[in-house]
């Protein structure tokens, strides 16, 4: 019973995965699986997000058209940025998702610039910034989302050890 508990959840966020590549392909430059390891922090589903994390860095790197690092410095930096926030608010406060909303925003445009810096690649101020406001204002629907989904379709029957 407990196998296969395990088989469902490991097919439900194969197909999550699959998902957010497919909404990737529709909004350039947009992330899910940032939220996505934000939420499971948020609900403490700590082991998934833990084995979850290294390989969507690695579908972001492997899909991003910038040098090995930005992904890994995006979810360094959500994490951090989770953490320092938890400190002042509940992370279920929705004054908690705003704030974090606009830093992640922040956060993308300034590692984007940076990495392009870096790489002697010219990508238009404007663009970036842009950019960087879509991902703060898609970031609470995404939240909203993955949060409703995570917890209708993505868990176990049986509690884990």
């Amino acid at each position: 019973m407990r196998q296969n508990s395990a088989l469902r959840l490991t097919l439900w966020w194969f197909l999550f995965t699959a998902l957010c590549i497919w909404i990737h392909s529709f909004i350039s430059g947009i992330d899910c699986f940032g939220p996505a390891v934000l939420v499971l922090m948020h609900l403490k589903r700590y082991r998934e997000a833990i084995w979850l994390t290294p390989m969507w860095i690695l579908i972001n790197e492997g899909a991003g058209s910038l040098a090995f690092g930005s992904s890994l410095l995006w979810f360094a930096g959500l994490i951090l940025l989770f953490l320092f926030l938890c400190l002042f608010l509940s992370s279920s406060n929705l004054l908690f998702l705003f704030s974090l909303s606009l830093m992640a925003g922040t956060l993308q445009t300034g590692i984007i610039a940076l990495m392009a810096a870096l790489q002697e690649i010219t990508i238009p101020f404007e663009r970036i910034v842009v950019q960087g406001i879509l991902t703060a204002l898609l970031f609470p629907v995404f939240w909203f989302a993955m949060l409703f989904a995570f917890q209708r379709w993505g868990r176990t029957r049986h509690v884990s050890v």
